[in-house]
């Protein structure tokens, strides 16, 4: 069987709106910023790494030295957006990449081995895009998504003006691949600083 080439992109395109102050992703954990913890767990899982980011002067997110994509279509509309720009992307760099593997920038107890969790599951029935699920919930900004869904994905955002993650999924070759028997939700992810707080009690108490 042919290894899948896999391009990593970390979403950081949104506007923290929630979290009263501040990037959401520079919120720290265990005195650790998230986005350290969640590119320190993606890098490992991926073959090459981009974060996609409105600023990419900003200074944070050059320390980790791996390109900075904004998104192709202004306004915030969310992670379809940079799921597409992280495509457009990797067509450019004509390096044979044949999935996405996506990653929200707030959410940094995802499974060590999450990504050939759901690239395993697409090659079972040549599924396009693998998305997990905890409990009653899927979480759709984690997931795998084939290239050749460009056209479809450019179709749905700039044509069609439509946003809506699960919509567009659900039009596609898909599987919800549950993951459970966990003491903690691994997918739960940081908007506010409610949440912050829940998330420090989640890594001290399971030590992640």
């Amino acid at each position: 069987m042919t290894k899948s080439k896999i391009l990593g992109v970390v979403l950081a395109g949104g506007l923290s709106r929630r979290m009263e102050g501040g990037k959401k992703f520079l919120k720290k954990i265990d005195n650790t910023p998230i986005i350290d913890l969640v590119i320190k767990k993606v890098t490992n899982q991926v073959d090459e790494l981009i974060i996609n980011a409105n600023e990419n002067k900003n200074s944070y997110l050059k320390k980790f030295n791996v390109p900075i994509v904004p998104d192709i279509i202004k306004g915030f509309k969310g992670p379809l957006v940079g799921i597409l720009s992280g495509m457009m992307w990797a067509k450019k760099q004509k390096r044979n990449f044949n999935y996405l593997a996506t990653f929200p920038c707030d959410a940094p107890f995802f499974p060590e081995k999450l990504v050939k969790k759901l690239i395993d599951e697409t090659k079972k029935n040549n599924f396009d895009i693998v998305i997990p699920r905890y409990k009653d919930q899927n979480h759709p900004v984690f997931g795998i998504w084939s290239l050749d869904l460009i056209d479809s994905l450019k179709k749905y955002l700039l044509d069609e003006d439509l946003k809506k993650i699960d919509t567009w999924i659900f039009r596609n070759k898909y599987k919800i691949l549950n993951f459970k028997d966990l003491k903690y939700d691994p997918f739960f992810n940081i908007n506010t600083v409610q949440e912050l707080s829940k998330a420090n009690s989640i890594s001290s108490e399971f030590d992640i």
